[in-house]
């Protein structure tokens, strides 16, 4: 999937300028374009990543939690923004979930004491810096997952297919 998001990345490049600019203007695009192509580049280290604690995990963590309603997000072609509509542009809400789910996850081990890999580090700053940026572009979206994401922590997994269906 990486290689495939590279190759999107370079040759969605125009559709993708234009979405981003429609969204943030002429200025915030020349800063931000790069910054969010980056987080969708990133997306399949994270999602392994996400893996590897869930798979170490006792049921009751965040990644066990959680990671099944994000495996299920990526997969759905018709998400808050559908790839299939917007192309490159429509993997951002992806990598702010997969972000947003990352850095809970490495939260949480530091909070338990566990073992936290050196990588995931630069990864975890990394996902920080660009949740950020994602927010400036696509802030309703992000809202809905923050919601989202908030209540299935709290055992609400009803929203996760309200947010489908809105």
């Amino acid at each position: 999937m990486k290689e495939q998001l590279k190759i999107l990345a370079e040759t969605d490049k125009e559709n993708f300028h234009i979405q981003l600019r429609t969204r943030v203007g002429k200025k915030a695009t020349s800063i931000l374009e790069e910054k969010v192509k980056g987080i969708i580049v990133l997306m399949p280290d994270l999602v392994s990543r996400i893996y590897l604690y869930w798979n170490r995990s006792d049921n009751k963590s965040k990644a066990k939690k959680i990671g099944g309603y994000l495996l299920t997000y990526l997969y759905t072609p018709e998400d808050l923004l559908s790839t299939k509509e917007w192309g490159l542009f429509g993997y951002l809400d992806d990598a702010y979930f997969v972000a947003k789910i990352y850095t809970q996850v490495i939260d949480e081990m530091n909070e338990t004491k566990g073992k936290v890999a050196g990588i995931d580090l630069k990864y975890y700053e990394k996902a920080k810096y660009f949740k950020k940026h994602i927010r400036g572009v696509i802030p309703k979206e992000v809202k809905k997952i923050d919601d989202m994401v908030e209540k299935i922590n709290n055992n609400e997994q009803a929203i996760f297919a309200e947010v489908f269906n809105r």
